[in-house]
């Protein structure tokens, strides 16, 4: 079944770019979004008190290009991208939001596929797609997306082609067992009023913040899947997602934070299971830093809690090991102290919230 072309008229589409400091790459980001197939209804740039002299590039690429571009400007850095990206779709005038990082670049149907997508599920709130890295652009499981991809429980009953309805249960352990599946911002097109509900992008948090955005528009309701890679990321020592152990952390807390309040969603097995390995594999990442105690214990009481065998243990236990390696040889600084203490703080609410399922069944 094919999409159906959509005009831009139909479905404005606001695109933000939070941005500090992207001299190498931010000229080539709003290049792709220029170039979109389906307009965009306006361009944001939110710059976070850049040091650099990337905000006068932006601004004599707007002047050369005539673009629906708005550039905003922060009063001191933010210390992350939360803030920028509340204070851009706060200024949006459209009804749906797509974002773009400074250093990555879309693909030229980018906007056209999320468009033909909303009209395909007009109540949707939620549209993802997947990315790929910037050398690599027809893999998408290079930006750990892979495991999501392997999961064929979401590819049914299609929309159309490569468009697939997620069902908020399913897409909320979706998020658990396989994270930002989306892999960051730039694989979401959202409703602007569905950002209001939620209280926009949490600004407290560092790493995860795009991670807690998409759990709490799944808990919200049913996403729609595009399945195919439609932005492109590159990767520097400058990315955010660098800082695993603060990922962590920050991913533990959002889940908890999802469930202690509805813990009856943990009578779903596969959540429950895509909550057991989300803590062993954080297990694993402390272990890896050097936290051996913590790391074997949360190892251990999850899979005493889930029930699982000791064969099962090892596999499932052992899964996480190569990414987690990945990371830390992209990752040269170990985590401060309090990271630790937010990953074994959470890691235990979760497990006690195991512990509280295993009580009712």
């Amino acid at each position: 079944m094919p999409e159906q072309h959509v005009t831009a008229a139909e479905i404005p589409i606001t695109v933000i770019v939070p941005h500090y400091n992207g001299a190498p790459y931010v000229l080539e980001t709003l290049d792709s979004i220029r170039a979109q197939s389906y307009p965009a209804a306006e361009i944001i740039v939110v710059d976070d008190h850049s040091s650099d002299d990337s905000l006068a590039q932006i601004r004599d690429w707007n002047e050369s290009h005539g673009s629906p571009l708005r550039i905003l400007s922060t009063e001191s850095n933010s210390g992350g991208p939360s803030r920028p990206t509340n204070l851009a779709i706060a200024a949006a005038n459209s009804p749906w939001i797509a974002v773009l990082d400074q250093d990555d670049l879309f693909h030229v149907d980018r906007l056209q596929r999320a468009a033909a997508a909303i009209r395909l599920s007009p109540q949707a709130e939620c549209i993802v797609s997947l990315g790929s890295l910037l050398h690599a652009p027809n893999d998408p499981a290079t930006i750990g997306q892979g495991r999501f991809l392997r999961d064929h429980h979401w590819r049914q009953q299609p929309l159309a082609d490569d468009v697939y309805p997620l069902p908020s249960r399913r897409a909320v352990a979706s998020c658990v067992r396989h994270g930002m599946f989306a892999a960051g911002y730039p694989g979401l097109a959202f409703r602007r009023d569905a950002w209001q509900a939620i209280g926009g992008v949490r600004e407290s948090f560092v790493v995860a913040s795009d991670f807690h955005f998409l759990l709490s528009l799944a808990a919200r309701s049913d996403l729609v899947v595009i399945d195919q890679p439609l932005y492109q990321r590159r990767v520097h020592g400058q990315n955010l997602s660098h800082r695993s152990t603060l990922g962590f952390a920050e991913v533990l807390q959002a889940i908890a934070e999802q469930l202690q309040p509805q813990p009856e969603l943990l009578a779903d097995s596969d959540l429950r299971e895509a909550l057991a390995w989300r803590i062993i594999e954080s297990g694993w990442n402390v272990a890896a830093f050097g936290q051996l105690r913590l790391g074997a214990r949360l190892i251990r009481q999850t899979a005493q809690i889930a029930g699982w065998t000791p064969k099962r243990t090892v596999q499932l236990a052992a899964t996480p090991l190569m990414p987690i390696y990945r990371r830390l040889f992209l990752s040269r600084s170990n985590p401060a102290a309090d990271v630790i203490a937010r990953v074994e703080q959470y890691a235990e609410q979760l497990l006690e919230l195991m512990r509280g399922s295993n009580r009712r069944r």
